[in-house]
Parts: C-alpha cells; structure tokens; sequence
C-alpha cells in the first residue's frame, strides 16, 4: 500500500499549471521525491479557459476543466494505475512566479489531499522591461509610431504610451511565458475608447495585434516594436 501511495502521489502531482492572459500561460517545472527528473507542464489560456499538458516519466497527460478565476486556478486530471482509473481534483493560487495549492484524489474510497507547488521556468519566461520604440501598422504603408514603457514584477506589468509626448499610462498589463497584454484606456469626443494590445516577444523584438473602437467601430491592426538599447 505504501508503494502504491508513492507511484500515486507522483503521478498526482505531476499535473501542475498556471496562467495568464489570452495566449501561451508559460512553462512550468518541478519535482519530486521518489520521481525521476522534472516534470514540465505547459498551458494555454483562453479568457478564464485553461487548457494543456504535462510531460514526467509517467508519460504525457492533459488536463480538462481548466478554470482561472481572480488568481485562482482549478483543474482534473484523469490517470490510470495498474488497471484502476483516477479522477484527480486540482486547486491553487498564483503568487508571482510560483503557485501553491493541494489536490485531491480518492483511495479505497477515502478522500487524500497532497500539498504541491511549481515555479515557472525562467529559462523560457521573455522580459519586458525597457523603452520599445513602436509602429502602429493601419494599412495602405501608414505607419502610427510612438514609444512603449515597460516596467514588470513577477507578471504583472506597468507603464505607459507616448505619443506627440502624451503620455497614457497602460492598464491590466500582464506577461505569461513570452506573451504580454495591456489596454490603453483614452477620451476621444466625450467617449471611452479602449485600446487592447497582445504581443509576442523574441529577444528585443515585440510583434503582435491591436484592437480598438477609436474610429467608432471595432477594428484590428498589426504592430510591432524593438527595444531600445
């Protein structure tokens, strides 16, 4: 029985995950005693939506009815031991760049709760602090530029756009793996407008999109910018 409970902790906790904005939520790495090497998981989120899958010396499994909800993550994982199948109940909170939690799981027809805890793995996690020099790209070789100002701690990120040395601080700035989102909210003829931005970024380069309802109706635009040095 002992045996048993250590094969079966390992492959619980070997289904851990985290988040982010609407994209890649990062790669994530851990281990545990008993378990030979890491095990490494990698999600996506889609609005409050988590999906993914992680890859330890059990093999590779994906996790169903992922949900993040106000820094709170939940999800299941379905495994089979000698012959037996296991729902295995997840919860947990993201706190920077690590995240607690239990899971639980049920054994001869009693309820077990084990503690666990992952960090993201830095190697994979892009920064995105720094001054980028930005274009706007709205069709027909138009061209809006304008510079970017990035600060991050952990996920979250701060700053500002500068445009014509109007400077407009951004909103919900988040980075998951190499992912960043923020929005930029602005006051044009007596309305809100919102201005939601998503990009990529590989090295000192960020390309991505831009949505906005500036003209009245929603329209998105390409952009990109590079670092600077």
């Amino acid at each position: 029985m002992k045996h048993f409970m250590l094969i079966f902790a390992a492959l619980a906790l070997a289904a851990f995950n985290t988040f982010g904005a609407d994209a890649d939520a990062g790669i994530w790495k851990w281990s545990l005693a008993g378990q030979t090497g890491d095990t490494i998981l990698k999600l996506r989120q889609e609005g409050e939506k988590l999906t993914g899958s992680y890859t330890n010396q059990f093999g590779k499994a994906e996790i169903t009815d992922g949900l993040l909800k106000d820094g709170e993550i939940s999800f299941k994982v379905k495994r089979e031991l000698n012959g037996q199948a296991f729902l295995i109940k997840y919860s947990g909170k993201l706190s920077g760049d690590k995240i607690t939690g239990k899971c639980e799981f049920d054994v001869n027809g009693e309820t077990r709760a084990l503690k666990w805890e992952a960090m993201r793995d830095a190697a994979k996690a892009a920064s995105a602090s720094g001054n980028w020099n930005t274009v706007l790209i709205i069709g027909e070789g138009n061209r809006i530029e304008g510079t970017l100002k990035l600060k991050q701690e952990g996920d979250a990120l701060t700053g500002a756009t500068v445009r014509n040395e109007n400077e407009t601080p951004i909103q919900d700035g988040k980075i998951v793996g190499d992912e960043i989102t923020f929005k930029v909210i602005r006051d044009r003829d007596g309305r809100k407008v919102s201005t939601k931005f998503k990009g990529k970024i590989t090295g000192d380069s960020i390309k991505g999109k831009v949505e906005s309802d500036w003209s009245g109706d929603l329209q998105t635009f390409d952009w990109e910018g590079t670092r600077g040095k």
